[in-house]
């Protein structure tokens, strides 16, 4: 791919797809990143050797990608100084959540947009990232957006109703999978196993699950099931978590994160 590629923000996501975009193949003189906090600007700017600039209309200007990677609450002020600098010969790529792209195209200039939502495992290369197209986008916006964003995890095309279960699902799903690892070691620190040991049991139990659930072609309840033998140490904790109706909290605390999610896109 030979268009420059631009970055507004130079946060930890930004660094991430900067990461992954040269890892694919991308020239670091095809890529520009832009920041108000100067001196983080610089430190990822001279970690890549890549371009910088101070100012949010050269990115615009120079580039023809552009990454909103801003906060959603800056998104505004944004569009609003670089906006007019769009044209429908740029492709913008949000990562800002709860943004619609509807909102972000009544800045610009009928300009291709396509929102992203990653999570934070796209800082490793293991995120989980869904992609939507706006009014002016088509298909191959979609692509160049999924080529791009896939150096930082795998990329799956939603319709826009379906970002905010996104949202609750993938977006907030990392920190229920640390509440779990969280719980896990204290419980063993409380059962005499050490810091240390409990780390190590827990952290490699999560990910050796995670990577049958992935490799494996079983459902979740199946590969559950062979792990809980009948009478066994496992069939007695389930017995507990059932009886709590653990199923039901988790069920409503995904749907109470999608509402917040549609709450916050009404305020932005």
């Amino acid at each position: 791919m030979s268009k420059k590629i631009g970055l507004i923000g130079a946060g930890n996501m930004a660094e991430a797809l900067i990461s992954g975009i040269i890892k694919s193949g991308i020239n670091v003189k095809n890529i520009m990143v832009s920041d108000v906090n100067t001196k983080r600007l610089s430190i990822v700017a001279k970690r890549y050797r890549i371009r910088q600039s101070d100012c949010n209309i050269e990115i615009v200007k120079s580039c023809d990608i552009i990454f909103l990677a801003v906060k959603p609450y800056q998104v505004q002020d944004v569009l609003e100084e670089v906006g007019v600098y769009f044209n429908n010969k740029k492709l913008l790529i949000s990562i800002a959540a709860g943004i619609n792209t509807s909102k972000i195209e009544k800045y610009l200039q009928n300009t291709a947009v396509i929102r992203s939502m990653p999570n934070t495992p796209a800082l490793l290369g293991y995120g989980a990232i869904a992609i939507t197209k706006g009014k002016y986008a088509n298909a191959t916006d979609l692509k160049i957006a999924e080529k791009l964003l896939c150096s930082c995890g795998v990329v799956v095309t939603v319709p826009e109703k379906d970002m905010d279960a996104v949202t609750a699902v993938s977006g907030s799903g990392p920190a229920y999978i640390f509440y779990i690892a969280e719980i896990m070691r204290k419980t063993a620190r409380k059962m005499g196993l050490s810091a240390n040991i409990a780390k190590i049991l827990v952290d490699m139990t999560l990910l050796g699950a995670s990577s049958m659930l992935i490799t494996s072609e079983e459902e979740p309840e199946v590969l559950r099931q062979r792990v809980t033998s009948k009478g066994g140490t496992t069939e007695a904790a389930f017995k507990l978590l059932f009886s709590k109706k653990l199923g039901n909290i988790l069920e409503e605390a995904i749907i109470s994160a999608k509402k917040r999610s549609k709450e916050l896109a009404k305020k932005s």
